[in-house]
């Protein structure tokens, strides 16, 4: 295993100057930094987080959460099983972007200066490169993509495989004409739920209309709005979350459309307490948030400690059928 010796006379600078490097301190050009984090990347250098830990007075873990929206009911779930896995010995920061992405990748790039152990990334927005950069200094866990470098491990639900089975239970229940209100195409889960969506309705042989909104009611009311106002004949709405599926169901009920005889609706991440006070009861894509939380707090600690052997934890999500989708189907 490469040392900070080696990585030193490769680079021509001194130990301590990689060890700055790699802690994200001390002062040295942009372009040596680069230099000593490529040549530590190429001999597979893996600091020993666990060896470091140990050092400190206190061995109580910390745990950096980064998620884009802590109102969303999907990430509160979330933060709920990484604090339930963490249980007393480990402490939990927790940072909102606001789905601000200068913001979160500024926090991404502070968290090590933080006295955080290892990271948590609650989205797939993050550019590859920056957290290739993160993982040279601390552990990370990231939701909804695959990294193939040593300190990531990534947790990925199948939200192609969930669009998909969405989509065709529109379509078994007598929908034709179904629209996707769906998320913003920089997030590869967004693009994932898009391409089940075309994928089932390619399958059918009708016609994918994609509609790119966003994540919370307001613009699925604003989306859902806008289509009908367009002229849009609409049978069967599949979104891109709960939230935008309730801000649709607003829109339909207010051009005096019911649910799900005119229209069937269905949403992605089946928030219980959420969908059962929707009215009609909201049919949904389920993945267990909490269980996926908990499973990312324990697969970075095993980073930390140097045991990992996962690179990917794969999540399978299952519909659960409720009234909004419950079209009758022409015979």
């Amino acid at each position: 295993m490469a040392n900070l010796s080696e990585i030193a006379r490769l680079t021509n600078v001194s130990i301590s100057t990689v060890s700055k490097v790699l802690n994200g301190k001390g002062r040295v050009s942009e372009a040596k930094r680069k230099e000593i984090l490529r040549v530590a990347r190429q001999l597979g250098y893996t600091p020993n987080y666990h060896a470091r830990s140990m050092a400190r007075k206190s061995k109580i873990l910390t745990v950096g959460l980064i998620v884009p929206d802590i109102i969303n009911p999907f990430f509160a779930s979330l933060t709920r099983g990484v604090e339930k896995a963490c249980g007393e010995d480990s402490l939990v920061i927790l940072m909102d972007s606001f789905r601000n992405l200068e913001r979160e990748e500024k926090l991404i790039k502070n968290a090590r200066f933080f006295g955080i152990d290892g990271i948590i990334i609650g989205n797939s927005r993050v550019s590859d490169d920056l957290v290739e950069e993160i993982s040279t200094y601390i552990p990370v866990v990231v939701f909804d993509k695959f990294y193939e470098l040593d300190n990531v491990v990534s947790i990925v639900l199948d939200n192609r495989y969930g669009a998909y089975m969405a989509t065709k239970h529109l379509i078994e229940n007598g929908c034709k004409n179904i629209v996707h209100l769906g998320g913003t195409h920089e997030l590869y889960v967004s693009l994932e739920r898009a391409r089940g969506y075309e994928a089932a309705m390619n399958e059918a042989s009708l016609k994918p209309v994609v509609e790119p909104v966003g994540y919370n009611e307001s613009v699925g009311y604003e989306g859902m709005k806008r289509l009908l106002e367009l002229g849009f004949q609409i049978d069967g709405v599949f979104c891109m979350n709960d939230l935008v599926a309730i801000g649709a169901i607003k829109a339909l009920k207010e051009k005096g459309l019911r649910i799900p005889e005119d229209v069937a609706v269905i949403g992605f991440d089946n928030d219980k307490e959420l969908c059962e006070i929707v009215d009609p009861p909201l049919s949904s894509i389920h993945q267990p948030v909490e269980e996926m939380g908990e499973v990312a707090a324990k697969l970075l600690f095993e980073l930390i400690k140097g045991n990992s052997k996962i690179k990917r934890y794969v999540f399978t999500p299952r519909l659960v059928v409720r009234q909004s989708s419950l079209k009758k189907v022409k015979t």
